[in-house]
């Protein structure tokens, strides 16, 4: 069999895991328990802006795991030095 120097360009290209990075997966789970669990924060006041308490802590939500994604994001890939 003929090496090919396409394949190994290939699979050099993805390069080992870097298991120091696994830990920043963990930020995820702040999301899913903080809306895991409605008896918590089903409640109507405070309110913001006329908006009950239940809504407007699930809308917040959405930003912060925006948020977090980003930071998972750059913490976890490599990005070339120009």
């Amino acid at each position: 069999m003929a090496h090919d120097p396409v394949q190994s360009e290939r699979a050099g290209a993805r390069g080992p895991k870097r298991e120091t990075a696994r830990g920043w997966y963990w930020l995820f789970l702040l999301p899913f328990f903080g809306t895991f669990f409605p008896w918590i924060y089903n409640t109507g006041s405070p309110e913001l802006f006329g908006i009950p308490f239940f809504f407007w802590y699930q809308m917040a939500w959405v930003p912060i795991s925006v948020l977090l994604t980003v930071i998972v994001y750059r913490a976890t890939t490599k990005r070339g030095v120009r």
